[in-house]
């Protein structure tokens, strides 16, 4: 029963780890695609004018250092993602305890390390919305017309919540492009945090299992076979 144990674990493991791989390979292509494509290209030429007046200059490097975060962030572990399931590739494939306990041993802290990323944005969520708040008022503070119409065409807005930029009949800038990246947000996190989590968290389950009721045939036969060495025994 062990064995039978040991031999799913040990399949399971093999096709979770292509899953993961091919997921890590995919992500470090988007993550590269994004990073050198036109794409959302006059919104980045928003975030990355250097020239902005204050205070909205200040808001922008707030915006480029959480967007850097989080981009480096993930293309990082993609590629710890890539690495880590090659090894478990490896371990599935070999029968080897070794290779198993040490792709386990590399498995549960990058597991840790997913999931308090993902808690940390959680519990950032607050500081996002008053950046976003904050820059989308000091566009229109420091009369960015540039900002302004690249903001408003792109999440079909005008002016913000108060002030005298409010605009009637028309959804607020402020609360339009925090809806848009919150939004944004919990997608990634139902679509693609919460899967994968679930996916390592298995793979962990599975090389635990392997550890645990895998038998130690080679050990076994080892001993036997200096048992039946007379020269062994001398």
């Amino acid at each position: 029963m062990t064995s039978k144990i040991a031999f799913i674990s040990r399949i399971l493991l093999f096709c979770l780890n292509l899953i993961m791989l091919l997921c890590s390979i995919g992500l470090v292509v988007w993550g590269s695609f994004i990073g050198n494509s036109p794409y959302d290209r006059q919104l980045k030429d928003v975030i990355f004018n250097y020239n902005s007046p204050e205070p909205l200059a200040d808001d922008k490097y707030d915006m480029r250092a959480w967007i850097w975060s989080v981009y480096w962030s993930i293309y990082g572990l993609s590629i710890g993602g890539v690495l880590i399931s090659i090894i478990g590739l490896i371990g599935a494939i070999s029968r080897k305890k070794t290779v198993v306990a040490t792709f386990l041993v590399l498995m549960v802290p990058f597991f840790l390390l997913q999931f308090g990323g993902a808690i940390t944005v959680w519990t950032k969520r607050g500081n996002i919305r008053n950046l976003l708040y904050r820059f989308t008022n000091d566009i229109y503070l420091t009369e960015s017309v540039f900002d302004i119409s690249i903001i408003q065409n792109t999440y079909k807005c005008c002016g913000v919540r108060s002030g005298e930029w409010a605009c009637p009949n028309v959804p607020p800038c402020d609360t339009a492009v925090f809806d848009s990246v919150d939004n944004t947000m919990m997608i990634a996190g139902l679509i693609f945090f919460i899967p994968v989590l679930f996916l390592e968290l298995s793979i962990i389950t599975s090389s635990v299992l392997i550890l645990k009721f895998e038998p130690r045939i080679r050990k076994e036969k080892k001993q036997e076979n200096d048992q039946n060495d007379p020269w062994a025994t001398q």
